[in-house]
């Protein structure tokens, strides 16, 4: 019996210590209410919603439904939380009948928000004092604070706001509107958590690494783009995108180079968890598209879960396969496809709302 007894309590320390490894909240967070639930924050309060050591961020004001509606993504396999920084504060109600009722002054289509599906961000290596336009390398986390340089239109000479050496990390910063530049270089591989362009420029990032390199944008938004958020120029590089948001007009959310100078591929994106909150047209109103990839150059364009509001099927269209060219040829479209070598998208995966 003894014997029975101490591992039966050895069991239960295991398995204590095993669901202490996954919180439902970030580490200095507090739990405000869960999932269905009616809460109020202060203005502008970044909110964590999730579970098991996995979150989704967006800053709300006022009252809100703790709900996959609100924050746009669910993480799966339970009840969910929303959770607060320990000194905000925050309260609660009781859970709501319905969570697609919910409204936040940072859910409308037009405002953008920051999110992550990302493990808690609240700790980095660097504080917001090396945020700033220019080159970074190591991890710099800018605290949510807002960085911007110029805005030339569409002129392609502009600088980059931040050049990314490889391995870089770049955290919790807003683009300002008329400061966008040329966006976000990317050298080699590197991660942007929690950026928000609050207008784009010319591009909102670029993807230069080569063979192999991976840009992984996790969260984020981008707010109105004339032309592309993201320009892809590196040759067997992959741009990967978890739980981003747009907001109002955008042109196209991604296009591998269609004339690059040596032009050639194969460039990869991978997209889940996508939504697009505002139109796909160019500034002059008629129909832009999602993507658009170089068949010719094996790019491949892999996507799930993307939500497009007002959408029906061909409108926007999705995944055009293109034919890339060199300097001054003229690149021509093919239309768009589904279930392709190159077009990995059933549409299924497309969904309105």
């Amino acid at each position: 019996m003894n014997f029975k007894h101490s591992l039966l309590g050895a069991l239960a320390l295991v398995c204590l210590s095993q669901g202490a490894e996954a919180a439902n909240r970030p580490k200095g967070w507090v739990t405000i209410c869960k999932e269905g639930a009616s809460c109020s924050v202060a203005a502008n309060t970044n909110v964590a919603f999730g579970r098991a050591d996995q979150f989704i961020y967006k800053v709300l004001s006022g009252s809100f439904i703790c709900s996959e509606a609100t924050f746009g993504s669910k993480i799966a396999g339970g009840v969910n939380e929303c959770s607060v920084a320990s000194a905000t504060s925050s309260s609660s109600s009781a859970p709501s009948s319905s969570s697609s009722s919910s409204k936040s002054s940072s859910s409308s289509s037009s405002t953008p928000s920051s999110s992550s599906s990302s493990k808690s961000s609240s700790s980095s290596s660097s504080s917001n004092a090396a945020c700033k336009p220019g080159a970074i390398s190591g991890t710099v986390d800018c605290g949510g604070i807002t960085v911007g340089t110029s805005c030339d239109g569409q002129s392609e000479s502009q600088q980059a706001v931040f050049n990314l050496a490889d391995g870089a990390v770049l955290k919790n910063v807003h683009i300002k509107a008329g400061g966008g530049a040329d966006g976000i270089h990317c050298q080699g591989n590197c991660t942007l958590e929690n950026v928000v362009w609050d207008g784009v420029c010319e591009d909102a990032a670029t993807m230069h690494g080569g063979s192999g390199k991976v840009m992984k944008v996790i969260g984020g938004s981008a707010t109105l783009a004339d032309d592309k958020i993201f320009q892809h120029n590196g040759k067997g590089s992959t741009i990967n995108l978890s739980n981003f948001q747009t907001y109002q007009r955008v042109q196209r959310l991604w296009a591998s180079c269609g004339n690059c100078s040596s032009n050639g591929g194969p460039r990869y994106f991978v997209a889940n968890g996508v939504t697009m909150n505002g139109p796909v047209t160019k500034p002059d109103g008629t129909a832009g598209y999602v993507l658009r990839l170089n068949s010719n150059y094996g790019d491949k364009a892999t996507v799930r879960n993307m939500r497009i509001k007002g959408y029906s099927v061909g409108n926007p269209k999705v995944c055009v396969q293109a034919i890339g060219v060199q300097p001054g040829e003229a690149q021509v479209n093919n239309g768009e496809f589904w279930n392709t070598a190159y077009c990995d998208i059933s549409k299924s995966d497309v969904t309105s709302f």
